[in-house]
């Protein structure tokens, strides 16, 4: 018999991290486990015609809620009411096995969502503990007990949970598994990520700075979309760095940008794992990143990559430079980056989503 489950995402049709590994997921569960099930995702603010930015097994279904998020405070709450009472008859109409909700928003109203059925309700975390508001902040610890499991990304954020019991770490998995290596012989570096303030791309443009005067031929690729993408733009311009820096935009393949790069770099606020980190590992790229909770857990400091303490840009401007100018360096790190990244293959994290899915379903 088959095991039904729902997928809340905000836009399957955008280019983030979240979208990334949720599509990773599903896929996965289609090759591994086809006759095991059937799974529907639900996007909140994508257009009934909007395709999904990542390839998706054509088993999957989506529906296209086509939801606006312009509401004020003044409607919020019916806004809300709304969107639960949606689900719910979602819900009951296609009788899911597992609800997941892939937000910290998804998640708090999923009690809402599965009361009166029998659906097992899971949310999966996907930002960093203390990244929401603080009022939702107390609300979840309120809320996500009554969830039948929390799935989060590492043993950090697993321990900021330690008021739970019902908590499983779960790693993201490699979206796609290379079996090609970069050379690391081109002098570039790459980053990549959504456009946001919390992504750091303007401490990595400030950095870059001081780091193309020692390095002018080499040159920094910045892959993504987001809200800033017009003021990093502008950023650049005024800092007279358009020779050295690119803002490339989203791309469908970046395979191919990881095997032309040297060097992965990731100059996020925080981070609560880092898709993009184990994709730049398993093309061989050594990665620097600032020390905060995802990274931390994928990183090993000294052998895969550098961990520099946060905003630390005068120790991350001198690791990147040694990694420029030692290429030797850069092809040991490089080549144990890669070895790290294969704890991250589809067939090591999808037998433990099959495990915590049928465990969830054992206890009903």
């Amino acid at each position: 018999m088959l095991i039904k489950i729902g997928i809340i995402i905000d836009n399957i049709a955008k280019a983030g991290g979240t979208e990334r590994a949720i599509s990773s997921l599903c896929n996965g569960l289609m090759r591994f486990h086809p006759q095991d099930y059937d799974l529907t995702i639900i996007s909140l603010f994508s257009k009934k015609n909007d395709q999904p930015f990542f390839e998706l097994h054509p088993a999957i279904q989506i529906q296209h809620l086509e939801k606006t998020n312009d509401f004020r405070w003044w409607n919020k709450i019916s806004w809300y009411k709304k969107l639960v009472a949606d689900l719910r008859q979602i819900n009951t109409e296609n009788a899911f096995d597992v609800l997941l909700g892939t937000t910290y928003v998804h998640n708090i109203l999923l009690p809402l969502m599965v009361s009166n059925s029998n659906t097992k309700s899971v949310g999966c975390e996907h930002v960093v503990y203390h990244y929401p508001p603080k009022v939702f902040q107390t609300i979840r610890k309120f809320v996500y007990p009554q969830l039948d499991a929390v799935i989060v990304l590492n043993k950090t954020e697993q321990e900021h949970f330690r008021f739970l019991k019902n908590t499983a770490v779960i790693p993201n998995s490699l979206p796609f598994e290379n079996d090609q290596s970069a050379t690391l012989n081109a002098k570039k570096i790459i980053n990549a990520g959504r456009l946001t303030h919390e992504k750091g791309v303007d401490l990595l443009i400030d950095m870059y700075e001081n780091i193309y005067r020692q390095a002018p031929d080499w040159e920094l690729n910045i892959y993504g979309d987001g809200e800033d993408f017009e003021a990093l733009q502008s950023k650049i311009k005024q800092k007279g760095l358009e020779p050295y820096i690119k803002l490339c935009g989203s791309v469908k393949n970046i395979s191919e940008s990881y095997l032309q790069s040297s060097v992965f770099v990731l100059s996020s606020r925080s981070e609560s794992f880092g898709i993009v980190i184990i994709e730049a590992m398993n093309h061989g790229l050594p990665v620097i990143s600032f020390d905060c909770d995802g990274p931390k857990n994928i990183i090993e400091n000294g052998k895969s990559g550098f961990l520099i303490p946060q905003f630390d840009t005068k120790e991350f401007s001198e690791k990147l430079l040694l990694l420029i100018q030692d290429q030797q360096q850069r092809m040991q790190m490089g080549a144990e980056a890669l070895k790290a990244s294969y704890q991250y293959k589809e067939n090591k994290i999808i037998p433990m989503w099959n495990r915590q899915i049928q465990s969830l379903l054992e206890n009903r």
